[in-house]
């Protein structure tokens, strides 16, 4: 967990990052080339790649725990950032709103928290 959180921190020093200033179309752009990472494309920005993961895991990271979703045990990084990319390509018409708010929704969706009795 630690090198994750360090790699969410290094990710995101390089450049002064706001959730409430980013919208979805923004967190799309860097989307693609991550997209492109994972399918080994060489042509690729690998600092837009990263900067989607870094974004994406620092909304996980910080709601983590808070009963809004709850990620498996034995879930990884990777999953993680496929469950936003999936929500956010089938989910366009939302690219507008603020990208905070489509990370949690796209996890809210993919790990609901088991109801109480």
């Amino acid at each position: 967990m630690k090198r994750v959180l360090m790699f969410v921190v290094l990710a995101l020093c390089g450049t002064p990052t706001f959730a409430e200033f980013w919208a979805g179309n923004d967190l799309v752009n860097l989307m693609r080339d991550y997209e492109k990472a994972a399918s080994g494309d060489k042509i690729t920005d690998y600092s837009h790649a990263t900067e989607f993961r870094g974004f994406v895991l620092g909304v996980h990271d910080s709601h983590e725990g808070r009963g809004e979703f709850c990620s498996p045990p034995k879930g990884t990084v990777g999953q993680i950032g496929a469950v936003v990319v999936k929500y956010l390509n089938a989910h366009p018409e939302q690219w507008s709103e603020p990208a905070h708010t489509l990370v949690l929704r796209a996890l809210k969706e993919a790990f609901p928290c088991p109801r109480s009795r």
